[in-house]
């Protein structure tokens, strides 16, 4: 797959993969060799010895700063952090309002040189966006972690050896990678899975909707579009949600005071 739309269904490795990295924001926030050559896509090569045009990263939205050229995304994972840049432009199917932190999203993310910078600066553009749950995050994690551990084999081999892949030796003199390194990136893998837990229940839509409703209801009730931004950070489709409205309103669950609106009866 080489293309991704955005949409407000959950994310999985068989979306994203191969085309896109998955990759923990440690090892983001250390990568600083950018392959930049005219007339070819631009790509870096990660501390791990990864040659990679595109990103998949599953993380916390921590902040969102609007900006005249775009605006700038911070996202963390339990290894770290890094800002990601978003054409001026809401995402297809989301208001600004709606990336709201804190908040689970999955992104995809192409490297480009940074305007006025050395040929190291490196600017991450969004390419993809969904909001995304717990649990999308954290299967996120395991493919990262995985692809990472797997990644350090390669590393380990090729330090103790005179031969290996060259791309993998070239990281290795770039970033002046010792066994001390690799046993930190092992570290940051094993940080990352211990923040997976057993998953809960697993949410009852209607009891969503109706706990939106009475938390926010108003003399009027509550807007549509107030339950929409709710239900979408439970990564509920739009779609889903109208219809189990439509059903409440039918078993006398709720009602509309006026056009728009949603109440409890």
């Amino acid at each position: 797959m080489t293309h991704i739309e955005y949409s407000k269904t959950p994310s999985s490795e068989a979306d994203m993969l191969p085309a896109y990295v998955p990759l923990l924001l440690f090892e983001i926030e250390r990568t600083d060799y950018l392959i930049n050559k005219p007339g070819k896509e631009t790509g870096v090569i990660s501390p791990t010895g990864r040659n990679i045009k595109k990103i998949w990263v599953t993380g916390t939205l921590t902040s969102y700063e609007p900006g005249r050229h775009g605006d700038i995304i911070r996202v963390s994972d339990p290894t770290g952090a890094a800002n990601f840049f978003l054409r001026p432009h809401a995402p297809e199917g989301y208001e600004k309002e709606d990336l709201a932190p804190p908040l689970f999203i999955s992104i995809t993310a192409r490297p480009e040189k940074e305007t006025g910078s050395s040929n190291t600066g490196i600017r991450w553009v969004v390419e993809a966006l969904k909001i995304t749950t717990k649990q999308d995050r954290d299967a996120w994690i395991v493919a990262a972690a995985s692809s990472l551990i797997q990644n350090l084999w390669m590393m380990k081999s090729s330090l103790n050896s005179e031969e290996g892949d060259p791309q993998v030796r070239e990281a290795q003199r770039h970033y002046r990678t010792r066994n001390e390194q690799l046993k930190f990136f092992a570290e940051n893998a094993e940080k990352a899975l211990r923040v997976i837990k057993e998953p809960g229940p697993p949410i009852d839509p209607a009891e969503l909707i109706l706990s939106i409703i009475k938390e926010q209801s108003g003399p009027r009730g509550v807007h549509l579009d107030d339950i929409l931004k709710g239900t979408r950070r439970e990564a509920l489709a739009d779609d889903i949600v109208r219809d189990i409205i439509r059903a409440l309103v039918l078993e006398d669950e709720i009602y509309q005071p006026a056009p728009g609106y949603l109440k409890l009866l």
